[in-house]
């Protein structure tokens, strides 16, 4: 099986373990989140016997996982948006992969997206969120950073949006 590492994959199971027989792969910003001389130490030592991959995902798919997460309202690292980048790059090679990730907002955005995740340690999101913002002047609904209304110059308002995953 291949698997997809976010940095929480790691850093949240102290006794986590590169299995033989899988593959591993995360991504360039990831490998730069790992400080502590352990996790430092358990990445260097996988590369080093092939156990891990480092690719980074294409800009294409960058730009479609930096637009996902804007148009739903979140601001999140580039290191955890290069995990769902990768996510969105091997599901449209139509590889057989899983993320693994502790982390709530990667979870969040793989699951609008139809990415296959697993936690390590923490559990699963029952439910994704989404955030947008509305006018209660003129009753319009945006997608964006936006904090007035460009139309009638009133201050939005947000609104969550939450739907319940299979």
């Amino acid at each position: 099986m291949l698997f997809v590492l976010d940095a929480s994959a790691i850093l949240n199971e102290p006794n986590f373990e590169f299995g033989k027989g899988n593959n591993y792969v995360t991504t360039p910003l990831v490998v730069k989140e790992f400080k502590s001389m352990e996790s430092r130490l358990l990445v260097e030592n996988a590369l080093r016997h092939g156990l891990l991959e480092v690719r980074a995902p294409k800009h294409v798919f960058f730009v479609q996982a930096q637009s996902l997460v804007e148009e739903h309202g979140y601001r999140i690292s580039r290191a955890d948006i290069s995990v769902i980048a990768l996510g969105l790059e091997l599901l449209a090679e139509k590889r057989e992969f899983v993320v693994l990730t502790d982390d709530f907002s990667i979870q969040n955005f793989l699951g609008i997206a139809g990415v296959p995740y697993s936690s390590v340690i923490q559990g699963e999101i029952r439910e994704t969120f989404s955030f947008s913002k509305k006018c209660p002047a003129c009753g319009k609904v945006f997608h964006s950073s936006l904090k007035k209304c460009p139309d009638c110059g009133v201050q939005l308002k947000s609104i969550l949006k939450k739907k319940k995953l299979k």
